[in-house]
């Protein structure tokens, strides 16, 4: 739905630009409105023609590197190394997985501690599922023998939207809308609520009552629902497993 809107969009703000430009040459409505329809049929089954090479979204690649985090150690490091082999097939090096929650962070003693596990080899790869501190990063370029090189999952998310890149993950159905709508509950609890964001929707809230601008109307309830859900206190389930 995401990917339509944008595309409705972009086709929109292209009419519009064909439109103006028509409009200004000619200074004919019509012709210009027709003139810009066209433009658009034709600019659009021009692009039909040009096959660009797939790009997978970055919020399906950050969900697939969430599943690489769910497995096993083994079934993790034959997935994520078998990504690195495909993007440095002429290189010979030790993969190691740092398996951990997208919203943790590799630290210098998780460098520390797959180096020392992997004394042996020649040269190692950290691949971790979560992104590295600045720290673990200069750590891990201080160590030798072996070397370190790590790949984090802003580096890992790069290399599986690259095009042609092998699946870390089975491809998983869309979510039906309530448990969307339950995760962004969620995730809107877990945001502390903050005093300026009520003074902030009350503000917008005002401009809207004084100019009737909906824009203003629309952020004003995303704040308080944001707020409301923070505030409300949550009740044990009725059942612990759904």
């Amino acid at each position: 739905m995401g990917k339509r809107i944008d595309r409705a969009v972009l086709w929109a703000l292209c009419a519009a630009g064909f439109y103006i430009f028509y409009l200004n040459a000619w200074g004919k409505i019509a012709l210009a409105g027709v003139s810009a329809l066209v433009s658009c049929a034709l600019l659009r089954r021009l692009l039909s023609r040009v096959r660009l090479p797939y790009r997978m979204p970055a919020a399906q690649a950050r969900a697939a590197l969430w599943r690489v985090a769910a497995l096993s150690d083994a079934e993790a490091e034959e997935r994520l190394k078998a990504l690195a082999r495909w993007r440095w097939p002429g290189e010979d090096f030790c993969l190691t997985p740092v398996l951990k929650h997208p919203e943790a962070t590799l630290s210098s003693g998780d460098v520390l501690n797959a180096w020392k596990a992997n004394r042996e080899a020649g040269r190692l790869v950290i691949a971790a599922t979560c992104p590295a501190e600045p720290r673990a990063l200069y750590c891990a370029s201080r160590l030798n023998t072996p070397a370190v090189a790590v790949l984090d999952s802003r580096a890992l998310t790069r290399l599986l939207r690259a095009p042609g890149a092998p699946k870390v993950a089975e491809d998983e159905p869309p979510e039906p809308l309530r448990r969307r709508l339950r995760d962004a509950l969620a995730r809107a609890r877990v945001i502390p609520p903050k005093p300026r964001n009520a003074a902030l929707a009350a503000a917008l809230l005002l401009l809207y009552l004084l100019r009737g601008n909906p824009l203003t109307l629309i952020g004003a309830l995303a704040l308080l629902w944001q707020l409301a859900a923070a505030l409300i206190e949550r009740r044990p389930p009725g059942h612990l497993f759904e």
